[in-house]
């Protein structure tokens, strides 16, 4: 039932943007809980996200930035937003590189509040 619930939040927030190509729950081991959209290896995906929020938590730290809030990476060919869910796993969304920042930012934060609750 758990799982149905956070798939069907990920088909709504990849419905909400036609521009977000993949959004994926990731555990805080790095394990792919579920996800929405196109992706080869959703496994090394995930692996990958929890070692950017890992890398990005160091950075924090090591500034006394204080905690970790979001990540967003926009390259030429799309961008990366991953937001923590508490300490109970990670957001993450791929999309096309014209997505709207904001637009995105408002949408995954619902998303995140959603699952918080729900995990």
């Amino acid at each position: 039932m758990e799982q149905e619930t956070i798939e069907s939040i990920l088909k709504e927030l990849n419905n909400t943007n036609p521009q977000i190509l993949l959004s994926m729950v990731v555990t805080p081991d790095g394990l792919a809980l579920a996800y929405e959209g196109n992706v080869d290896d959703f496994e090394k995906v995930g692996a990958l996200y929890i070692e950017l929020q890992l890398m990005c938590e160091k950075i924090m730290s090591e500034l006394e930035y204080g905690e970790l809030e979001e990540m967003f990476i926009r390259s030429k060919s799309g961008c990366v937003v991953l937001l923590p869910i508490g300490d109970k796993g990670l957001l993450a969304c791929m999309s096309t590189p014209d997505v709207n920042s904001s637009r995105l930012q408002m949408f995954t934060w619902k998303a995140v509040s959603r699952l918080f609750e729900l995990m």
